[in-house]
């Protein structure tokens, strides 16, 4: 089995890179895609660096050089539902963009022209991730997470954000632009991410403070789901 695995910057992926054996790095312009293994299966880590487009581009290589089974998306967001602390688990069954509008033309907000009204996670991998989380007590919510090329911080934001999609639990910067990819190509992904701060007017300085205790915690439920996969 492959299983193509992006995180947007080096503290997201640093844990995971640390459990894959033989590991050799191969360079594409200026994108590192860390080879290795994990127990049976073949892993392609790529940080893709951060925003949509960067996110694209990771995915396409991935899908291009490697034709992965499919996708993990690990990583940090920003928490948009009260219940959700530093550190806390998102495993959404659904993404999609903040920062797309084409309602004039009679699409839903967050909607790519040709695309669905979200971009749904893969069933089985996410009741996979959702069991596991469950097992080993991670805090964690399911339901939308949203994308957008902006970090998303302070009231007024959220208030806007909050009614556009009044059942968005979280926000970043990279989940929908891979969902989108993947479902161009039919490749099955799930994503997992952790609270790095809460969108508030603190944002900016929480993210600094927590993007480790964040890309720790993903990074462990990716490591577990692993392990399952691979017995």
């Amino acid at each position: 089995m492959k299983i193509g695995i992006i995180g947007a910057i080096e503290q997201e992926i640093k844990k995971i890179k640390e459990i894959i054996n033989d590991l050799t790095i191969k360079k594409t312009g200026n994108i590192k895609i860390y080879i290795g293994k994990f127990k049976n299966m073949e892993i392609f880590l790529i940080q893709s660096g951060i925003g949509k487009v960067s996110a694209s581009m990771s995915t396409m290589i991935l899908i291009n050089l490697f034709q992965p089974d499919f996708i993990i998306n690990s990583g940090s967001a920003g928490s948009l539902n009260s219940s959700l602390k530093i550190g806390d688990i998102i495993i959404p069954k659904k993404i999609c963009y903040h920062d797309v509008n084409l309602t004039n033309f009679g699409y839903s907000r967050g909607q790519v022209p040709q695309y669905p009204k979200t971009f749904k996670t893969n069933k089985n991998l996410h009741e996979i991730v959702k069991e596991i989380a469950i097992k080993f007590k991670f805090k964690f919510l399911t339901g939308l997470l949203i994308t957008g090329d902006s970090f998303i911080r302070g009231d007024n934001f959220i208030k806007k954000i909050k009614y556009q999609f009044s059942s968005a639990v979280g926000v970043e910067m990279e989940s929908t632009a891979i969902g989108q990819v993947c479902h161009q190509f039919n490749i099955p992904f799930i994503v997992i991410k952790s609270i790095s701060d809460l969108s508030d007017n603190d944002a900016t300085s929480n993210f600094e403070k927590n993007i480790s205790i964040a890309s720790s915690e993903s990074s462990k439920l990716v490591k577990l789901l692993l392990k399952k996969i691979s017995s």
